[in-house]
């Protein structure tokens, strides 16, 4: 009988004590979540002041300048990675270049070893819808796992291969564009991870206990992935149809205003993922006449951001933000303009703008010239100049001059139009 009050009253305590520590944990994470939630208030109060300090820096700020702004925060983070690999892509290309000129291809070229070094130099950019969405789901508080996974969704192997399938791809019966990059540009990503993160916040403080952290991922990826598609799917294919129509258009009507436009009109077109469409219409370009007028627009428009990035590390006043404006612009030059574009021309209107103008000029130029690259290359680098040797022509002279305005008027219109405080 003693033994058995014994074990009763040994299990009792063993009762107490679990729900003891039970009522303990439940405490902690109440005031685990209080503390999030007091450290949640603190940062957005931060992000409220340095809001607030950019627009009193920007008296003419408005959304699209709050917007630009948010992208190259959102970039920032991401410069190491991006100029490192910016840093390997052009002493590849160097090595290409410098093969170019030997009788035969080396055979180091055709190795595996090259392939491993092009793949090192690639995965950066490859992978830069995942980082862009976890830079933007760090800035907004949000689950970057979720957001991962949400950037990751067009480099799935089955969705690449559907979309490179050359069929017509619907979901739910509505039509997606065949282009899988358009969905992996920036914007869309940014914009997704924004309405995701929206959506996640609310959810999360209406679930119960037993459901948070778990019913608001669920939501966004089962539910609002699918939205996006849907919404972006015939946003995609009607513009897409709407932009080869237009650029077809004025290609045989008006090379000269198309050509001007799109030095202008190229960086947002890639901020959009819009400049997949120019492609196509370029290699039918060189199928029929063995030249195009495209690609060498991308050239000066890639060289006018450097020009704009130079202007920017001239003005800036802090050491790091002048250090990353110049090897942005260097890698720029070398046609990784992400770093220039994006984390340090985004952050004003005036470098911005002036990138814009640069690009605008040197394509005036190259269209009342009619400068032509008689090869494919979507680099945009000046390491693909040997494409626009000509021979009994001055297409080289003038592709020079061309980069040379581009480069000069952007660096020249940032620099005077930026002021120190925005930086």
């Amino acid at each position: 009988m003693e033994d058995n009050k014994k074990e009763k009253k040994e299990d009792e305590q063993k009762r107490e004590q679990e729900q003891a520590q039970e009522q303990q944990q439940v405490k902690d994470q109440k005031a685990g979540r209080k503390f999030e939630e007091g450290n949640e208030k603190n940062e957005m109060n931060q992000e409220k002041e340095v809001q607030a300090e950019f627009q009193n820096n920007t008296p003419k700020a408005n959304r699209a300048s709050r917007l630009l702004h948010f992208v190259a925060d959102v970039f920032r983070p991401l410069m190491p990675v991006l100029l490192g690999a910016a840093v390997l892509k052009c002493v590849l290309g160097l090595i290409v270049v410098i093969d170019s000129f030997g009788e035969q291809e080396s055979s180091f070229m055709n190795s595996q070893t090259w392939l491993i070094w092009n793949s090192i130099g690639d995965s950066a950019f490859y992978l830069l819808p995942v980082l862009v969405a976890i830079s933007t789901a760090h800035r907004l508080r949000s689950n970057l796992y979720v957001a991962g996974a949400i950037g990751g969704m067009m480099l799935y192997p089955q969705m690449v291969q559907l979309m490179a399938s050359g069929e017509e791809v619907h979901f739910m019966k509505v039509p997606l564009v065949s282009q899988a990059p358009f969905y992996s540009a920036s914007l869309w990503v940014i914009a997704a991870i924004a309405i995701v993160s929206w959506v996640e916040r609310h959810v999360e403080r209406l679930s119960p206990e037993w459901l948070k952290g778990i019913f608001a991922p669920a939501l966004a990826l089962g539910l609002m992935v699918p939205v996006v598609l849907i919404v972006l799917g015939p946003l995609g294919e009607w513009s897409g149809e709407q932009l080869s129509e237009g650029i077809n258009s004025l290609l045989s009507d008006s090379p000269v205003l198309l050509l001007t436009l799109l030095g202008a009109l190229i960086p947002i077109l890639m901020f959009m993922g819009m400049h997949y469409w120019l492609i196509p219409i370029a290699i039918n370009e060189l199928m029929m006449t063995g030249s195009t007028t495209l690609l060498p627009v991308m050239l000066v428009a890639f060289v006018a951001q450097a020009g704009a990035a130079l202007a920017a590390g001239l003005r800036s006043e802090q050491t790091q933000s002048r250090k990353m404006s110049f090897w942005a612009s260097g890698a720029a030059l070398f046609g990784v303009t992400e770093p220039a574009m994006y984390a340090v021309n985004m952050r004003s209107w005036a470098t911005f703008g002036g990138a814009m103008l640069g690009g605008a000029f040197g394509g005036l130029y190259f269209g009342l010239l009619s400068v032509k690259s008689l090869a494919l290359s979507g680099t945009g680098s000046l390491l693909d100049l040997s494409f626009y040797v000509e021979e009994g022509t001055l297409n080289m002279l003038q592709t020079c001059i061309g980069i040379f305005i581009a480069y000069a008027i952007s660096a020249v219109f940032a620099y005077m139009l930026m002021r120190r405080k925005v930086q």
